[in-house]
């Protein structure tokens, strides 16, 4: 049997059909402990629905996804949940219906992996969020309405509370979306501060923009019509060709400070 001591997930031949469309095709790969990787692909895909996978909410419909707790379909998913962290616009969407909920109260429901408050916290939990509010910069908003920030603010309350719980595996589904220049380099900052820890996560960053990517993440697996079309190293995936190929341009990448950035190409 494979030795998951170092590995997180592992995707064994995973595809998924919803509705009698195939939603992801043979899919193989695997994250390990510390890992960083950045899944790109035009919208549709698969990108979300990989991510649902990992978090339980679609099922396989062919092949195995095996965590460090166990083969899915054999372990408590809402266990896993909870050592999973993740920011996604379907997040704050929901965050929005919570009309009074603060910063420092959205933070500290990421200790429960829920939306809201709705069990009794110790002092030292709220210190902790405080601390990692703080971490992130936005501590002298702690007190504040989460409808009331700005976008760059709720994007890192939610990487706050993501992370609060310390969890093994962070999923970051287009975290930049609505982030203007300044917010999202705010934000990535953010994020670097934190990928630098000693304990960081293992990350799996989900954007079809290649400049949003972390200076820190190490791999890449490009998705095109729900396959994988390749994966590796960023600098081996992030060719000229498997980008014109999985984004459908005419274009070449440029490499700044360990990020990549798209040029397309004039007519």
């Amino acid at each position: 049997m494979e030795d998951f001591n170092d590995t997180l997930l592992s995707f064994q031949n995973v595809s998924v059909t919803t509705g009698g469309n195939p939603r992801l095709k043979d899919i193989t790969f695997d994250i390990k402990k510390g890992e960083h990787w950045g899944l790109l692909g035009l919208n549709g895909s698969g990108k979300t629905t990989l991510l649902k996978v990992i978090a339980g909410y679609v099922w396989a419909s062919k092949g195995h996804l095996v965590s460090w707790q166990g083969t899915y379909g054999k372990i408590d998913i809402q266990k896993l949940r909870q050592q999973i962290g993740w920011v996604s616009d379907s997040l704050d969407d929901r965050y929005r219906t919570k009309q009074t909920s603060t910063a420092l109260e959205v933070v500290l429901s990421g200790l429960f992996a829920s939306i809201g408050l709705y069990k009794t916290f110790k002092t030292e939990d709220i210190k902790k969020a405080e601390y990692w509010l703080d971490f992130f910069g936005i501590y002298h908003l702690r007190n504040t309405p989460y409808l009331h920030l700005s976008q760059g603010e709720k994007t890192r309350s939610l990487l706050a509370r993501a992370w609060i719980a310390e969890p093994p595996l962070l999923l970051l589904d287009e975290p930049c979306s609505g982030l203007d220049v300044k917010g999202r380099e705010e934000f990535l900052s953010s994020l670097e501060h934190l990928l630098h820890l000693d304990n960081a996560p293992a990350l799996l960053y989900v954007t079809h923009h290649l400049e949003e990517m972390p200076n820190s993440i190490q791999n890449v697996l490009l998705l095109k019509n729900g396959e994988i079309l390749t994966k590796g190293s960023k600098y081996d995936t992030l060719t000229n060709e498997y980008v014109q190929r999985v984004f459908d341009v005419d274009a070449r990448i440029v490499w700044e400070q360990a990020r990549p950035w798209l040029v397309i190409s004039s007519t």
